[in-house]
């Protein structure tokens, strides 16, 4: 399904792609910014720990950036 930029869910999907671009990209700083934004609207339905991924010591970029990706999916064909 196409994502609509008027939509408010659609918008909260979109910034949990541009955190897994930014993740993938070794800025975590602005992939986490777009994640607690997501989280905040979306609420309940992100079922990843996001805690986990800002108090990790060793940042696994590849590895949250796709976790995130994944719940995007999930989330992308809930719509």
């Amino acid at each position: 399904m196409a994502l609509n930029k008027f939509d408010p869910l659609s918008d909260c999907l979109a910034d949990l792609y541009r955190a897994s671009y930014y993740l993938a990209k070794n800025s975590k700083k602005m992939g986490i910014l777009f994640l607690l934004k997501s989280q905040k609207k979306l609420g309940k339905k992100l079922s990843l720990n996001i805690n986990k991924i800002v108090k990790s010591d060793v940042f696994k970029n590849s590895y949250w950036a796709e976790k995130v990706l994944d719940e995007y999916k999930r989330l992308k064909m809930g719509l």
